[in-house]
């Protein structure tokens, strides 16, 4: 009975122990988890400097960098980009100011001359060579009327086109492409006639004689034919089988002459303004009359030329409107479709032989001034109603500046 009570003290001693070790393990527990939750606050603050340090190189290797050769090389090609492209944009602002003040100069320049032309005045050289080059100078208002639709300019594109406009109502019938030839009818005379300006500056009229020789016309006429060179022909005796003639040889350009296998009758030299001109009939086989004249004129250049030519265009249009017909005009008339003397001609009633053959392209001088190729036609076949064009070619004339011209044609 008396150990009871011994053996309960040793178990309350034992229980508190237990109680003080488990206690003593928490609060180790709770140290060590305090330990490890305060350890990430107390290493943020040494992290602080080395986010410093970072930002700090950072800006000081941007400074550098923007400081470096290389960065100095790159902001200058940038500075003179700019520059250049400011330069650029200058530049095509200037030419567009340019080329809209050009062409407004242009279409100034062809309004005048194509008041001139319409009011039919030709007082100066400059100004017949102008109209007489009518297809290539009213080129630039094709040019003009671009450049004006480009840049919106609403005046300039419309009095350009309207220059346009007008060139084509003058070149157009000159560069129709539709032969118009006529057919062989029976009953009619057919003959070849041959036209060549020989140049008063030719002293060999070998090659001429040959064409002459290889087509066999009927009928010769020749301008600016000199004692010289007629000389020189005879030497070829191409000529010896042309029994009828009016030869005029003379110095400078007054020279012409008439070859024909056909009788000549009333055969003359008359002169339009002191410009010698021949005129015959050709006594046809079967008792047919054509009249033929030969023409030439001054050339429009030098000092008070341009009055003289166009009184003697005049004086040879008074003369053909009497003429009678059926009539053929050749000749060299220094004058171009474009030419309204030229056209007064036309008005007459007479039809241009190379219009009539779709070969008004077909220029004739100058042929001797390589590598410029011909560009003015100004060597003419006239034909009046009743004498139909067969045939139209342009010869080479070497020796000459003039292309001549043959034809075939038949009289009713």
């Amino acid at each position: 009975m008396s150990k009871a009570p011994a053996s309960s003290a040793p178990d309350g001693a034992s229980s508190q122990g237990v109680a003080a070790v488990m206690a003593m393990s928490m609060v180790e527990r709770s140290g060590r988890t305090a330990r490890t939750t305060a350890a990430p606050l107390r290493a943020m603050p040494r992290a602080q400097p080395q986010v410093v340090h970072l930002g700090t190189t950072l800006v000081r290797d941007t400074r550098r960098l923007y400081h470096s050769r290389g960065a100095r090389v790159v902001r200058r090609l940038s500075t003179k980009l700019g520059w250049m492209l400011g330069a650029a944009r200058r530049v095509v602002r200037a030419l567009r100011l340019g080329l809209i003040g050009l062409s407004w100069v242009v279409v100034a320049a062809l309004v005048v001359v194509s008041a001139f032309h319409l009011g039919h005045r030709e007082p100066w050289i400059f100004m017949v060579a102008l109209i007489a080059v009518t297809p290539s100078i009213y080129m630039l208002a094709w040019a003009t009327t671009s450049i004006g639709l480009f840049f919106h300019r609403r005046a300039l594109t419309v009095l350009s086109i309207v220059l346009v406009v007008l060139q084509l109502w003058w070149v157009v019938p000159d560069f129709d492409p539709i032969s118009h030839l006529a057919s062989p009818v029976p009953g009619e005379v057919q003959f070849r006639l041959f036209d060549a300006n020989v140049s008063q500056s030719n002293r060999n009229l070998t090659e001429i004689a040959g064409e002459i020789r290889r087509d066999k016309p009927q009928v010769v006429t020749m301008e600016e034919l000199t004692p010289v060179s007629l000389r020189s022909l005879q030497f070829t005796h191409v000529m010896d089988d042309y029994r009828y003639h009016l030869v005029r040889a003379a110095t400078g350009s007054y020279g012409m002459a008439l070859w024909s296998v056909y009788p000549l009758a009333d055969a003359i030299e008359w002169y339009a303004e002191g410009h010698p001109e021949l005129r015959a009939w050709l006594e046809l086989p079967g008792g047919g009359h054509l009249r033929l004249d030969v023409l030439h004129t001054t050339a429009p250049y030098g000092s008070g030329e341009p009055g003289v030519w166009a009184r003697q265009m005049a004086a040879i249009r008074s003369e053909l409107a009497h003429e009678p017909r059926p009539l053929i005009a050749v000749g060299d008339l220094n004058a171009t479709w474009y030419d309204w003397h030229f056209q007064a001609l036309l008005g007459l009633g007479l039809r241009d032989a190379a219009v009539v053959a779709g070969q008004g392209w077909r220029m004739t001088w100058p042929r001797d001034q390589q590598p410029v190729v011909p560009y003015l036609r100004i060597d003419h076949v006239l034909l009046s109603k009743g004498v139909s064009l067969q045939s139209y070619a342009v010869g080479g004339g070497k020796g000459s500046d003039h292309h001549p011209l043959l034809v075939r044609l038949g009289v009713r």
